[in-house]
């Protein structure tokens, strides 16, 4: 064999060696990496001993997220002359040949959703021994908004929402000639002058012209908030490494606590918090064959919500009839692969691309929503009996249209929360002046949501020039199946022995509804055929960390 050949044969498996990087030390996907300490790698080497090992990691993180919220509305072909009373003069109800041939439910467009999140995280990571990490994370929201606005986002004026055909804020007053959505028209309809208060209150259920919130151009509101999240504090331990034993994967097992320590986001502040605690469970593993190293996760996260959460406000000790009382638990299963076209253990480079993607499913529960906001800070907050019920002048016409387009607000029992009691029926309380006048209702904001699936896909670019610094610019696209945002049950049925009547339905008036109607359960967005729907809902996710590795 020549030099010549021994030359060429050498540069060869140098310029192999560079590609594949330096045999020895080598990292973790970044997905089932963790940070370790007093790490000699089992080989007795001094070189290769670390005995610490810190990790800060700064991140900046912005959200950007749209979606369109319609409404459910009852549809028939058409309408015949034996038809019930109600049904016909149901002012949301749609006699379309084209949409329904047969008696269902349709799905009318309502509202368009911009949300979006600026934060940064303060990540530390540490080891404390081999293959086993500790870290916490610092979250500060600089910006969350939420608005919504009428859904005119079709190039047909005919197929856009405006408060001439909207049922979340139509318009209060019109001229009797005018065509669409009326208020007051719709309310002098449906009530009398001669209306005892009891014959208004049995009347709400036949009237639907109600405000829920704010949207026109002139009132459109966005909400902010800011300040800091929930910080959290995990322990991460890999239980095999492929870089002791080359023969098994990595598997990972983690756990994090989520700490409600921070103000929580309630009406009347602007606080980011959630007031819950979270427990937070991971297994992962990876295995790397050369320049490839696919991996698998398993995450789930066990929310539990604080005694002076939002979330908690409108439970009723003494009622069985509250379906769901807690926030919804999420689970994840996470399938990527990491690329890495460079990696130099000795030099302490790597420059990796990572392509991941993840399929959650999120349970129906209590919880903060795309409308959250807007109910929290309806106009309809506040008001008592007296100020929504129907007044009337001298001369017949409705006085107060503004005040009972916010009606809707005496229909769900826990409105009454800072009173300590709930009215489960207005009928048996309507006619004690002290509460007709004094007693005044509010909704919380808080939901419950239907359950969902959620696709999440990801690409990410991990840039490391050096041992102690690298550089990570992550994107993604987060998915939500379309789902119902106010789905609360009507409630349930007591056991026979605690009713007055015994039966097998759920009592929404008299004396049983206190034990059996759902505390929460407005019918006004609660009631098959009222029910707000999220749908197209995407989020794109943007993150940059810069992490100072020692």
């Amino acid at each position: 064999m020549t030099r010549r050949s021994v030359s060429k044969r050498f540069l060869l498996s140098a310029l192999l060696l560079a590609a594949w990087g330096t045999p020895g030390v080598s990292y973790a996907a970044e997905y089932t990496d963790l940070v370790d300490a007093a790490d000699d790698f089992d080989d007795l080497d001094e070189d290769t001993f670390d005995p610490f090992d810190f990790h800060l990691e700064p991140t900046f993180t912005f959200k950007y997220g749209t979606a369109q919220i319609t409404r459910e509305a009852p549809c028939v072909g058409s309408v015949e002359d034996g038809e019930s009373a109600l049904v016909r003069n149901n002012p949301r109800l749609e006699v379309d040949p084209g949409r329904c041939s047969e008696p269902t439910t349709i799905y009318n467009k309502e509202m368009e959703y911009v949300g979006t999140r600026s934060q940064i995280d303060l990540k530390l990571r540490a080891g404390l021994f081999k293959d086993l990490e500790l870290h916490f994370n610092v979250p500060y929201v600089f910006v969350n908004s939420r608005r919504l606005s009428y859904d005119d986002s079709s190039s047909d004026p005919t197929q856009n929402v405006s408060d001439l055909n909207s049922s979340v804020d139509p318009r209060v007053t019109c001229n009797p000639a005018d065509s669409g959505r009326c208020v007051k028209r719709e309310a002098e309809q449906v009530f009398s002058p001669t209306d005892t208060r009891q014959q208004q209150i049995d009347k709400l259920d036949r009237f639907s012209a109600y405000r829920l919130f704010d949207l026109d151009s002139a009132n459109e509101k966005e909400y902010l908030r800011s300040g800091f999240a929930e910080p959290s504090v995990g322990l991460h331990w890999s239980v095999f490494n492929d870089q002791r034993d080359p023969t098994k994967a990595n598997l990972l097992l983690g756990f994090d606590y989520v700490m409600p320590i921070v103000p929580i986001a309630d009406q009347g502040n602007s606080a980011v918090g959630r007031g819950m605690h979270e427990f937070q469970f991971k297994i992962a593993s990876s295995k790397k064959f050369g320049w490839i190293e696919p991996y698998f996760g398993l995450e789930y996260f066990l929310p539990v919500a604080r005694d002076d959460s939002p979330l908690r406000a409108n439970l009723d000790p003494n009622n069985d009839g509250q379906v769901f009382t807690n926030p919804p638990m999420r689970g994840e299963v996470t399938f990527g692969t990491e690329f890495i076209p460079y990696e130099n253990a000795e030099l302490g480079q790597r420059y990796g691309i990572d392509m991941r993607f993840t399929f959650g499913y999120v349970s129906e529960g209590r919880d903060y929503s795309p409308v959250y906001d807007h109910f929290a800070g309806s106009r309809c907050n506040d008001k008592t009996m007296s100020d929504v019920l129907p007044k009337f002048g001298t001369n017949g016409e409705l006085s107060n249209p503004d005040d009972v387009a916010c009606a809707w607000i005496l229909r769900e029992p826990a409105n009454t929360q800072g009173e300590g009691r709930n009215f489960y029926d207005l009928g048996a309380v309507v006619d004690d002046d002290d509460i007709f006048n004094n007693t005044e209702f509010s909704k919380n904001g808080i939901m419950t949501v239907e359950s969902y699936g959620t696709f999440r896909g990801m690409l990410a670019f991990y840039l490391q020039p050096a041992k102690n610094f690298q550089l990570k610019a992550v994107g993604q696209l987060e998915h939500q199946q379309e789902h119902f945002l106010t789905n609360a049950r009507t409630g349930r049925d007591a056991d026979d022995a605690n009713e007055e009547t015994n039966d097998i339905t759920v009592d929404l008036e008299g004396a049983d509804s206190e034990i059996e109607r759902n505390p929460v359960y407005n019918p006004t967005v609660d009631s098959s055929g009222e029910r707000l729907r999220v749908q197209n809902f995407n989020t794109w996710i943007v993150m940059v960390t810069a992490a100072l590795q020692f």
